[in-house]
């Protein structure tokens, strides 16, 4: 057996491990519903200072990347820990997951994909784009709701992307969106419990999401004439 089938077996092996781990970690983010869990320790969050804060972060990592929604942990801790730390919350444990997503798609299942379809138009002109506008598309699929941000932490793995610039780009561009989340869930706990609009809540939120859409717009249209480019070589 040469070198080059003995590394495919190994690719192989390593993204069986890759999708028996996802399954897994989705069928228990499921059949614990660990979501709920989390609501239930509410209490414990929030009475527990920065013990609580450590814990909830290292569980948005770990939900985040197994199939619990960012918006729902999000709009969470804004209702246990308020705006300011809610926010400095969300935003570490979003990063954690990015991290943690990146790795695992990149050295458990990248190896197998560039194997499978490396030699394809299609997966080349993607490698080249990201190796060399990454900061760009990452900043075009962070600014965009309607791609999944879960799926987007692990297709980004498969990419030639290099690390460091991906998370920070990363990091920086849902910024913008846990402010939203957490400003919408400020602005709600507060109306609920006064009965006023809380426009300075409100406002800012609406300028971000309006500023976002536009990025996202002007982003495409930045990044448009790289695209037919490389098509038509």
């Amino acid at each position: 057996m040469g070198y080059n089938e003995i590394m495919k077996k190994i690719d192989a092996l390593k993204f069986a491990c890759f999708v028996l781990l996802l399954v897994f970690a989705a069928w228990a983010v499921e059949h614990y519903h660990l979501y709920h869990r989390l609501i239930m320790l509410k209490g414990w969050i929030r009475m527990n200072g920065p013990a609580g804060i450590a814990v909830f972060v290292v569980f948005y990592g770990l939900a985040f990347s197994f199939g619990v929604p960012a918006i729902a942990l999000t709009v969470f801790a804004g209702t246990v820990f308020g705006a300011m730390t809610g926010f400095l919350a969300s935003s570490a444990g979003a990063t954690i997951s990015i991290m943690l997503t990146f790795f695992l798609s990149r050295f458990l299942a990248r190896d197998l994909i560039k194997d499978t379809v490396g030699k394809h138009r299609t997966f080349i002109k993607i490698d080249e784009l990201t190796e060399r506008y990454g900061w760009y598309i990452v900043a075009i699929v962070r600014f965009l709701p309607f791609i999944p941000a879960e799926i987007a932490n692990y297709g980004f793995g498969l990419t030639k992307i290099k690390f460091l610039p991906y998370v920070l780009c990363s990091w920086l561009c849902m910024l913008p969106w846990i402010f939203i989340y957490i400003a919408g869930t400020g602005a709600y706990i507060n109306y609920k419990n006064d009965q006023v609009i809380p426009w300075l809540l409100l406002i800012p939120s609406a300028i971000m999401l309006g500023l976002l859409i536009f990025a996202g717009i002007r982003f495409m249209k930045l990044i448009e004439p790289s695209l037919k480019k490389k098509d038509k070589d």
